[in-house]
């Protein structure tokens, strides 16, 4: 009997390969079968990533997707892909007031241009085969309010707008578009902040947590299944993964 879980013979493009959530879903995604293509602006921790996988037939490209010439290098060397992970991106707390125009253009460019410019290069370029899934790591900051996260929910918000578009875009060619929305998850990006709120907010904040804060794995599984034949029925569709968070 097959599993409709595994990803053999599977090739898989994960962003933001280098640290937390992207580099979990490498290790998740080699695990089940499939063949990594990693990118990541850090070249040393890409290596780092592509050396804990199991096998010798993934690859790394680092690259800074919110530059266009490294972008189109990036596709240009892609081979065939069944899937992508987009798991790159940013997170700065600002206030309303302290909000600019920088700060705002900088953080739609990583969490949103990026991502969509990457997709429509990628279709462009005919290195997405039929049947493959796209996935968006997008947030549950995207469908809540947080007190200076207006740019940051914005962003995600936007991702997962964007996903059920190109989920009818690209149905005729049995392509799939869905969106991972977790709540806090204990990862490098978490930890920023831990550097504006004090020990004593981020044990209460985990108490709304029914099940606690979530680890990279409790993403990265999920990320399997939406890129399996296990989720083939699924498309245009946000998943949220927060240990209950929302349903308070």
């Amino acid at each position: 009997m097959n599993n409709p879980f595994e990803l053999t013979g599977r090739t898989i493009l994960v962003t933001g390969a280098s640290s937390g959530i992207g580099r979990q879903c490498c290790l998740a995604i080699a695990a089940n079968g499939g063949t990594v293509v990693a990118t990541g602006r850090s070249r040393e921790r890409l290596s780092e990533t592509l050396r804990s996988l199991p096998g010798d037939s993934h690859a790394g490209f680092p690259a800074d997707l919110t530059r266009a010439e490294e972008l189109d290098k990036l596709v240009q060397q892609m081979p065939q892909l069944d899937g992508i992970v987009h798991a790159a991106g940013v997170q700065k707390y600002l206030p309303l007031k302290f909000i600019s125009g920088q700060a705002l253009r900088e953080m739609l460019l990583v969490n949103y241009e990026a991502p969509v410019l990457l997709t429509q290069s990628l279709l462009k370029h005919k290195a997405l085969r039929s049947g493959a899934s796209i996935l968006f790591i997008s947030s549950l900051a995207g469908l809540t309010a947080v007190c200076g996260n207006a740019i940051y929910s914005g962003t995600k918000a936007a991702l997962m707008a964007s996903a059920r578009v190109m989920a009818l875009e690209l149905a005729p060619q049995r392509m799939r578009v869905n969106c991972i929305a977790p709540g806090m998850v204990r990862t490098p990006m978490a930890q920023q902040m831990a550097t504006v709120v004090s020990a004593e907010q981020m044990a209460a904040h985990e108490k709304l947590y029914p099940l606690g804060f979530g680890r990279p794995e409790d993403v990265a599984n999920v990320g399997v299944f939406l890129l399996s034949d296990a989720s083939r029925w699924i498309t245009g569709q946000t998943l949220i993964i927060d240990g209950g968070f929302s349903c308070q």
